[in-house]
C-alpha cells in the first residue's frame, strides 16, 4: 500500500510504496509529475525495493512552489528525499532530470547504487537555436488541447488516457516556470565540462526515435561514466518517453539492470 511522505520543513510530499531495504528513486521530466512514472512501476518485479517518486518544485502538485529553478534547486528536492529515505538508492531520472539524479548520485557515494537514466537531456545541455528552444520556452502559454498535440507527437506510443492526464498537468505550470526551466535544461550545467563523479553502474534507455535525443546524444551522455559499468539499450517503438509508450519493455531493462548489477555491488557497500 502506497503511502505520502513530507518531507520536514518544505513542501515536498513523496511517494513510497512496496517494502525492502533499498529504494528505487524516480525523478520525472520537463512538465511532468510524479505519476507518469505509474505505468513503469507496476511493470518492476524487485520486491527488495521500495518505490519512491515526487513532484518537482514549480511542476505537478508545486505549481505554486517559489524558485529558483535551477538543476541545484532540483537536486535539493532529491537530496531531501533521498535522506528521509534513509536507504542505499537507485535513482531514475527522464529527459531534464538526468543531470540532477546524477548530480544526486555523486554526492551520495555511501548509498547510491546505480543511475538509470530515460532519453535524458546532456548535463551540457541541448544547445537548441533560439527558434527551437522558444517552441519549448512557450509551452506554458498553451492550453490542454495544444499539449496534447505535442505530446502525441514526441510520444506517438503513449496511451490516450495518459496523454491527457499529463497534458492537463502540463498546461497547469505558470509560463515564466517553464520558460526558466527550458532555458536552463538548453543551456545545461557547469559540471558538464568534468566526467562524471558517480562511478557506479550506469544503464541508459533512449527511446529508438526520439527525434531530440539521437544516437549521438546518447553517446556524449554515456561517455561521462565508467565504460565498463555503462550499459545503453534502445527501446524500440519509442519516443521520449519510453516508460508510457513501452512500460513493460524498460521495466524488463531496469529489472535486468538490478539483477545484473546491484546484488553484489550492494552487500558489498552495505551489508
Amino acid at each position: 500500500m502506497a503511502s505520502s511522505v513530507t518531507v520536514p520543513n518544505s513542501d515536498i510530499v513523496f511517494r513510497r510504496g512496496g517494502a525492502g531495504d533499498r529504494a528505487i528513486v524516480f525523478v520525472h521530466g520537463f512538465l511532468d509529475d510524479q505519476y507518469v512514472w505509474s505505468p513503469l512501476i507496476a511493470e518492476l518485479t524487485g520486491s527488495e525495493y521500495e518505490t519512491v517518486h515526487f513532484d518537482l518544485a514549480g511542476f505537478g502538485d508545486r505549481t505554486q512552489a517559489p524558485g529558483p529553478f535551477t538543476f541545484d534547486r532540483f537536486a535539493a528536492d532529491l537530496f531531501a528525499v533521498v535522506d528521509v529515505v534513509d536507504k542505499p538508492f537507485v535513482v531514475v531520472g527522464h529527459s531534464m532530470a538526468a543531470p540532477v539524479v546524477e548530480l544526486v548520485a555523486a554526492a551520495r557515494p555511501d548509498r547510491a547504487l546505480g543511475l538509470v537514466l530515460l532519453s535524458p537531456i546532456p548535463m551540457a545541455g541541448t544547445r537548441l537555436p533560439d527558434e527551437a528552444i522558444e517552441s519549448f520556452r512557450s509551452l506554458g502559454e498553451l492550453g490542454t488541447q495544444d499539449h496534447e498535440a505535442a505530446r502525441r507527437q514526441a510520444a506517438p506510443s503513449a496511451p490516450q488516457a495518459e496523454v491527457e492526464r499529463i497534458a492537463a498537468v502540463a498546461a497547469k505550470a505558470r509560463p515564466e516556470v517553464v520558460r526558466t526551466v527550458a532555458d536552463m535544461w538548453n543551456n545545461g550545467y557547469a559540471a558538464a565540462a568534468r566526467p562524471s563523479g558517480f562511478s557506479g553502474p550506469v544503464l541508459v534507455l533512449p527511446g529508438a526515435d526520439d527525434q531530440l535525443i539521437t544516437a549521438g546524444v546518447v553517446a556524449g551522455i554515456a561517455a561521462r561514466f565508467d565504460a565498463a559499468k555503462t550499459t545503453v539499450t534502445e527501446i524500440e517503438k519509442a519516443g521520449h518517453w519510453p516508460h508510457l509508450e513501452r512500460p513493460s519493455a524498460v521495466a524488463a531493462e531496469v529489472n535486468r539492470f538490478l539483477a545484473d548489477n546491484l546484488t553484489t555491488l550492494a552487500v558489498g557497500k552495505h551489508g
